[in-house]
Parts: C-alpha cells; sequence; structure tokens
C-alpha cells in the first residue's frame, strides 16, 4: 500500500539534500569568508567612532551587502527609509537575517533587548554598531522612552521589531507598544516619524515559494537554535526577499500609541499577504529574541 510522506520524513529528505557533500564544502567557505570579513571590518567600523556615527555608515553598508551576496538573499526594496527627519522604524521580525536587510538599506540604529549585549561574537558587533538596548520591564519603560526620546530629538532614527520576538514570517504578531509612545505628540517638541517596513521572504531560489513547509530555513522562531539552524543556513542556496517601506506617519497626527500601533500592524500585514490576495496565514509562531 503506497502513502505519502509526513511532515518529517519531508524534513529529513530535505535535509539529506541540503546537507550533500559539495554543500558542505561551501558552507565553510562561506563561514570562513564571514568570519575574515567581519572580523577585518569591525576593528576600523569601531575606530570610525570618534569621527561621529556617520563615519561607519559606508562600512555597515559595505558589511551588510557582502553578506547579502555571501548568503544567496536577492532583495527587492520598495520605498524608502525616511530621512527628512528623525524617524522610527517599525519591522516585522522573522531572523537574523533582517539585520542585514536594514543595515545594508539605512542609516538607523537597532533597538535590541538587553541580553543580546552578552551574546557571545553577535553581542560584540551589537555593541559596536552602538545599539540601543532596553530592558522589557514595565518599571523601566519610562525612563527608556525618554531616553529613545533625547535621541530621535538630537536626530538619530531607530529600527524596533515590534512584535517582541521574531516569527515564521507568514503573518505578524501584535505589536508591543510602549516604545511607541515616543511618537505620542505631547512628549516630544519637535516632530519625528514612524515609519511601518515589512520584511516578506517570498521565494526560495530552488524550491518555489516560501511556505508554512519550507519557512523555518530562513525564519528563525520557535524552538531552534542558533548555532544549528546559522549552520543549516550556509549550506541553502538563498531566497527572494521583499523590503517594503511604507508611507511614514508624522508625530503630530498620532492620536495614542495603541491606536498607531494597530494602524502599523494594519499595514504590515497587508504586505505580508501573498501577491495572490490569499487570505492571511494563521496567526505565526514566535521565538522570544528582541524588544
Amino acid at each position: 500500500m503506497l502513502s505519502l510522506p509526513d511532515s518529517g520524513s519531508e524534513h529529513r529528505i530535505e535535509a539529506v539534500s541540503l546537507y550533500a557533500p559539495w554543500r558542505r564544502l561551501r558552507a565553510i567557505a562561506r563561514m570562513l569568508a564571514f568570519l575574515a570579513v567581519t572580523l577585518t571590518l569591525l576593528p576600523l567600523f569601531a575606530a570610525t567612532g570618534v569621527f561621529g556615527p556617520a563615519a561607519g555608515q559606508p562600512i555597515r553598508r559595505l558589511w551588510s551587502c557582502f553578506c547579502l551576496r555571501l548568503l544567496g538573499l536577492e532583495v527587492l526594496y520598495r520605498g524608502e527609509p525616511m530621512q527628512a527627519c528623525a524617524t522610527l522604524l517599525v519591522a516585522n521580525h522573522v531572523s537574523y537575517l533582517d539585520i542585514v536587510l536594514l543595515a545594508s538599506r539605512t542609516e538607523a540604529t537597532f533597538i535590541a533587548k538587553a541580553e543580546v549585549r552578552a551574546w557571545p561574537f553577535f553581542g560584540t558587533i551589537g555593541r559596536a554598531a552602538g545599539t540601543f538596548f532596553i530592558r522589557r520591564r514595565w518599571r523601566d519603560a519610562l525612563i527608556q522612552r525618554n531616553s529613545l526620546a533625547a535621541r530621535l530629538r538630537a536626530g538619530e532614527s531607530f529600527i524596533l521589531f515590534a512584535e517582541g520576538t521574531s516569527t515564521d514570517g507568514l503573518g505578524v504578531l501584535p505589536l508591543k507598544t510602549s516604545l511607541l509612545s515616543v511618537a505620542e505628540p505631547w512628549v516630544m517638541d519637535r516632530p519625528i516619524a514612524v515609519q511601518p517596513v515589512t520584511l516578506a521572504y517570498r521565494r526560495l531560489r530552488r524550491d518555489g515559494p516560501i511556505t508554512a513547509g519550507n519557512c523555518h530555513r530562513y525564519a528563525w522562531c520557535g524552538d531552534d537554535e542558533l548555532v544549528p539552524h546559522l549552520w543549516a543556513l550556509l549550506h541553502d542556496d538563498g531566497c527572494v526577499i521583499e523590503v517594503v517601506f511604507g508611507a511614514p506617519v508624522m508625530s503630530w497626527s498620532v492620536s495614542s500609541r495603541k491606536l498607531l500601533g494597530r494602524e502599523l500592524h494594519q499595514t504590515i500585514a497587508a504586505e505580508l499577504a501573498p501577491p495572490e490576495s490569499s487570505p492571511l496565514p494563521q496567526p505565526p509562531v514566535g521565538i522570544d529574541l528582541a524588544a
């Protein structure tokens, strides 16, 4: 009697394909190239700090574009990041790859949970890049909102993964709005913008559209551990990702952080919908990654 393979056997077949000997050699070469370039550019990037944040932007962009090409990621950008004033870019969160997707296109500072500061290697990169680390405790919310407001007032822009976690990328979780209060017009004495950014992982280079059955190859969520996931990703052929910078919302038009959060959520969810206008996927699976 013939039967269709279950999802477990599909994953096993996929694993055999991904870990073919030539792919393993390519993964090792990719890893060595990443380490060599990162360890070369990181001290240079840190040294530019004495000249101000803008001085290191060419190095940051060079490193990000190198990572995209190294991993075979084809990125389709729509829209442009707001530059007319300080901006809080609010994005959905799928993977650690989101960092290079946005760093290659914007000069904004990333916001991350405080625990990332202590992570081996990646914490070092985050500290060198001036990441704004926050503690997700209610008693710290006002202090951190005020610190963020002070830096926005000085003209600095930021990237916030407002779901507070990463997901499978097929949908967007409700956004946490505590830091969105910085855009309420009575908080600051100058206007800022809040801009939705959608990160849509659309298609595997060789295996068609990204679906619930294969999204784990690039999405880091659920119970995935970082090192095994990264090692598997180094074996893969790449994927096509769409990054959409939506229409900015000016702070003078914000009535409340809750309403702003719902508006941003609706915008991102609409962009994540498959191009065929299919119904939105079920709520995504998440892992606690970023603030």
